[in-house]
C-alpha cells in the first residue's frame, strides 16, 4: 500500500517509503527506475534525497506525481512539502507552513502540529493560561482579553482556550473552572521550531513596545555588552539557566498571582568569532 502524503512534513521520509511500498509491490523495482520516475538520470537520486545531498526539483515533482498518480491536490501539497524543506529563512518556513496546514487532510491527521504551532505562534496563549484561573478574571473571556496587554479579542480567547485544551495544559472540573495542568508541550519537531521562533520574535516585540507602554515603576529593562571567551559563554549560559529555574520555582509557589509578566533574555554575538586555527 503506497503512503498517504498527509501524514507527512519531511518530503524526503516520503519518498523513502514510497520508494520502499513500490519495492515491496514489485520486487524487481530498482533505485534507477524510482529515478527516472522522478526524471532524474542518477540512479543515486533517492539516496541524495534521502541524505540531504540533493533538493527534489519542481519539475522532478511533477514527473514523479504522474508517475505515481498523485492527484492535483496531493502534488500541490508535495510542492508545499519541497518548498518548506528547502525555505532558507524562518520566514520562508512559516510561510510555506501555513501553506502545508491549509490542506484539511494534513489538518485532520495531524492535530497535534497545527495546535502545538497555534500555541507558540500567538505570544497571547501562554499570558490566557495564566490569567484563566486568576480570580480577578473568573475565566470570563471579555475581561481576559481586555486585561491582557495589549488587548485581545474575545474570540482570540476563546480559541487560545480550546488550543490550551486540546493540549491539556489546562482542564475543566466538574463546575467548568478551568485550572492549570503540570503538562508541558517539549515535543522536538520541525513545527515547535518554526512556532516557537515566531514565538521569541513576538515577545521580544513586545519587550521594545513595553519601553513606550510602561514606565520605570513596571518595568525593568537591563542590558549590557561583555567580552568573553569561548569557555566563558557557556559558563554566561549555564548561569542564566540556573537563573531561569530559580525564577520558575518562586513562581510556582505564588498562590495568589494577580498579574502576569513576561521575562525575557537574550543574549547574542556583537561581533565575529575567530576562525579555528588562525594565527593571531
Amino acid at each position: 500500500m503506497r503512503p498517504n502524503i498527509y501524514t507527512y512534513l519531511d518530503y524526503r521520509h516520503y519518498l523513502n517509503d514510497l520508494f520502499a511500498s513500490l519495492k515491496d509491490a514489485n520486487p524487481s523495482f530498482s533505485f534507477r527506475v524510482f529515478a527516472k520516475m522522478a526524471g532524474s538520470s542518477s540512479p543515486n537520486f533517492l539516496q541524495l534525497i534521502r541524505d540531504r545531498k540533493l533538493n527534489i526539483r519542481l519539475s522532478g515533482i511533477h514527473a514523479l506525481s504522474q508517475a505515481v498518480k498523485l492527484t492535483i491536490r496531493e502534488r500541490r501539497f508535495f510542492e508545499y512539502l519541497a518548498a518548506f524543506d528547502h525555505a532558507k529563512t524562518h520566514d520562508e518556513k512559516d510561510r510555506y507552513f501555513h501553506s502545508i496546514l491549509q490542506a484539511r487532510e494534513y489538518r485532520e491527521i495531524r492535530t497535534l502540529d497545527r495546535e502545538q504551532y497555534e500555541l507558540f505562534s500567538h505570544w497571547y496563549i501562554p499570558v490566557i493560561r495564566e490569567l484563566i484561573t486568576s480570580p480577578c478574571c473568573s475565566g470570563d473571556p471579555v475581561r481576559i482579553g481586555e486585561t491582557i496587554v495589549p488587548p485581545v479579542s474575545p474570540a482570540k480567547v476563546r480559541k487560545a482556550v480550546r488550543v490550551l485544551e486540546s493540549l491539556g495544559l489546562i482542564r475543566r472540573n466538574g463546575d467548568g473552572v478551568c485550572t492549570q495542568t503540570d503538562r508541558v508541550v517539549s515535543t522536538p519537531s520541525e513545527v515547535l521550531s518554526i512556532a516557537v521562533m515566531t514565538y521569541h520574535k513576538n515577545v521580544i516585540a513586545l519587550g521594545r513596545d513595553a519601553l513606550d507602554r510602561f514606565g520605570p515603576e513596571e518595568r525593568d529593562v537591563r542590558s549590557v555588552t561583555v567580552g568573553v571567551s569561548e569557555g566563558g559563554y557557556a559558563e554566561v549560559k549555564k548561569r542564566t539557566e540556573a537563573f531561569w529555574k530559580e525564577i520558575l520555582a518562586f513562581s510556582a509557589t505564588e498562590k495568589a498571582a494577580d498579574r502576569v509578566y513576561q521575562i525575557n533574555l537574550q543574549i547574542f554575538p556583537m561581533s565575529k568569532s575567530k576562525a579555528k586555527g588562525e594565527r593571531r
